[in-house]
């Protein structure tokens, strides 16, 4: 008897979780379409765009604050597993590294660092 107690509860949280997944799915989908019958127009998207972009950069850099933060926490966890690895030194070497890189991508892609200076540059000759 509890065998089939078991097996009707891991049914039954099987169940509400199908149902949960459903209805996250069924409100993605209606926002979307939302979405789509809104941003109907190529400049109400671009305009949408300009005004998240601000949001969207602080969550990159929210996101390499968390690497360069979170990156000593993660190696000593990870460490605990793994047996060979690099030492506590080069792991710091390599977590600025990281972070240095992920600025500079920051900068160059998200921040149009390198489209900004071409554009003020061309725009003085």
């Amino acid at each position: 008897m509890a065998a089939l107690s078991n097996s009707s509860r891991q049914r039954g949280s099987w169940l509400i979780g199908c149902s949960v997944l459903m209805m996250v799915a069924a409100l993605g989908t209606g926002w979307l379409l939302w979405q789509a019958v809104t941003l109907s127009s190529l400049t109400v998207v671009k305009e949408h765009v300009d005004d998240v972009k601000p949001l969207l950069s602080a969550w990159r850099l929210g996101i390499i604050l968390l690497v360069a933060t979170l990156w000593p926490w993660v190696r000593s966890a990870l460490s605990r597993n793994v047996q060979t690895g690099p030492s506590r030194a080069e792991s710091n070497h390599l977590r600025w590294r990281v972070v240095g890189w992920l600025l500079v991508i920051e900068l160059l892609i998200g921040q149009n660092l390198l489209g900004q200076l071409i554009q003020i540059l061309g725009g003085t000759s």
